[in-house]
């Protein structure tokens, strides 16, 4: 029934501000202008209420820190920690939605790393999650799940599927890893495995399947 009410329902203060037409006045009660400036994420009000009228303002914060390089307020980000198995409440739609949306922001690792951070990663990819910590050899500089995520950065923002490729594509690492005491960790076989793991979290998240993934 008033703008003040209306604003005080919108997920971040970012969102939250209006602008008078006749008047030419910025209408901006909870401090938006000053969050965008300093490049701050934060929740309205009490952030676990604006998560629970809407799980997927969680996944939205991980993806505006990806689009806009912002970091998301401390209060704001332990509300998603708290709330993230949430997100197993929202259709698949709408997260594949924001998924293909982080896909085509300039870093999707910003928003990726926060996803893990908060539990999200786990609930929403749980693949991905497990490639965390996993150590490759002498010959790579990150772990498994750092490796995907920086392919994923470097791959084409216009084209998500091949961003998620990127993000995939030694997703089956971590289920082949063994040791051989010649030449240390290997992981034999690792492409053929993801090549049959990806179209099962393709399916179940609603991401459109070529032909040949079918």
């Amino acid at each position: 029934s008033t703008l003040e009410e209306d604003l005080s329902r919108r997920d971040f203060t970012i969102n939250a501000i209006a602008y008078d037409v006749l008047t030419k006045e910025v209408i901006d009660i909870f401090n938006g202008v000053s969050d965008i400036k300093n490049k701050i994420i934060k929740a309205i009000g009490n952030p676990i209420e604006r998560f629970e009228e809407d799980a997927l303002r969680m996944l939205r914060a991980c993806r505006f820190a990806s689009q806009l390089g912002f970091t998301i307020e401390e209060k704001t980000f332990n509300a998603i920690k708290l709330l993230a198995k949430n997100i197993n409440n929202i259709s698949k739609e709408r997260i594949r939605d924001e998924i293909i949306k982080l896909m085509q922001t300039d870093k999707p690792s910003i928003g990726i790393e926060y996803m893990r951070t908060s539990g999200l990663l786990e609930e929403i990819l749980p693949e991905l999650s497990s490639c965390y910590g996993v150590y490759q050899n002498k010959f790579h500089k990150y772990d498994v799940y750092y490796h995907n995520l920086y392919s994923c950065d470097a791959a084409p923002k216009d084209n998500y599927k091949i961003r998620l490729a990127s993000l995939f594509h030694d997703i089956a690492k971590p289920q082949t890893k063994r040791f051989d005491p010649k030449s240390g960790w290997t992981f034999h076989g690792h492409e053929d495995k993801g090549a049959k793991m990806v179209p099962a979290i393709f399916k179940d998240l609603k991401l459109p399947l070529n032909e040949h993934m079918k």
